[in-house]
């Protein structure tokens, strides 16, 4: 059983850590810069990426937060993989303090994701 108190916090966590990432991407912020030239996608890479982030932060304020919640963790599952692979952990001298956002970000909405995974379209009528 989950805790719906608990599930609307994870929401607002992702949501307002989404928001400020995406904020940073679209107003051009260097590290931000930096981090999408390292894989060779600035500026198209990045504005995507930022749109993609913003949509997924309304959705996970809004009744379709199971669906937010899922883009979320597909978005995060591959910007984690990139910094592993590619970026690295540490960027600007962050100390890791990204990576760690980023992991934030994913257990919120893999918790929302599983708390509301019965509104989800096809896979919610099955569970």
């Amino acid at each position: 059983m989950t805790n719906p108190k608990l599930t609307r916090t994870a929401q607002g966590v992702a949501a307002i850590l989404l928001l400020m990432a995406s904020v940073m991407k679209f107003i051009g912020d260097p590290a931000s810069v930096e981090v999408f030239a390292s894989l060779e996608m600035e500026p198209t890479g990045r504005y995507v990426i930022a749109t993609i982030e913003l949509v997924a932060a309304l959705l996970l304020l809004s009744p379709f937060a199971a669906l937010g919640s899922l883009l979320v963790v597909g978005v995060m599952l591959g910007a984690i993989i990139a910094h592993v692979t590619q970026i690295g952990l540490v960027v600007n001298d962050d100390g890791g303090r990204l990576v760690g956002i980023l992991v934030v970000v994913l257990l919120c909405a893999g918790y929302v994701l599983i708390s509301r995974r019965k509104e989800l379209p096809l896979v919610g009528d099955t569970l």
